[in-house]
């Protein structure tokens, strides 16, 4: 009890003298005051990398060709999502002229192998291909527009049936 008598006299006596109490208080102030000045600086650093490392104008700058390339990336992504599906009536027209031209180059193969061999067949050669392509598009174009024909007749006549994909079903 008497130790603890002696530090409570320690402590009353070193609050009692003024110099002491005050020179600490103000150096507890000063060392507060310096303190919140460099928190103060550290948050506004930190506040500024934040914001440089959100901002999209600082890497553009700083990474100009990855900048291109995600855009490039992300323009391809895009175009792919949106990009138009072929109707079941295009499908159609180009499995059409597919056949078409696949038939008319076994006919073409056949007719060379049916023609004798002459140093002169270059023109009839010619003559046979400019033939066979005159055919091949007269019959693709044929085909085509009397497709295009009973598909808008088909469309017009059950009109519930637009959908693309609902005709490729009947």
């Amino acid at each position: 009890m008497a130790e603890r008598n002696n530090l409570t006299a320690d402590w009353h006596e070193a609050a009692s003298t003024p110099d002491t109490t005050q020179r600490s208080a103000d150096e507890i102030r000063h060392d507060i005051a310096a303190r919140r000045e460099s928190i103060s600086e550290a948050v506004d650093r930190l506040s500024d990398r934040f914001q440089r490392t959100l901002d999209w104008r600082a890497y553009v700058s700083d990474y100009p060709l990855a900048a291109i390339g995600v855009a490039a990336g992300v323009g391809f992504l895009v175009g792919r999502i949106f990009k138009p599906r072929p109707s079941a009536g295009e499908r159609i027209k180009d499995a059409l002229a597919y056949g078409i031209e696949d038939f008319t180059g076994r006919i073409r193969n056949q007719l060379d192998d049916l023609a004798p061999r002459r140093s002169g067949s270059g023109v009839r050669r010619t003559v046979k291909a400019a033939a066979t392509g005159l055919i091949t598009k007269a019959l693709t174009d044929y085909l085509q527009n009397r497709y295009a024909v009973r598909y808008q007749q088909y469309t017009e006549y059950r009109p519930e049936y637009t959908n693309a994909d609902d005709i490729s079903s009947y």
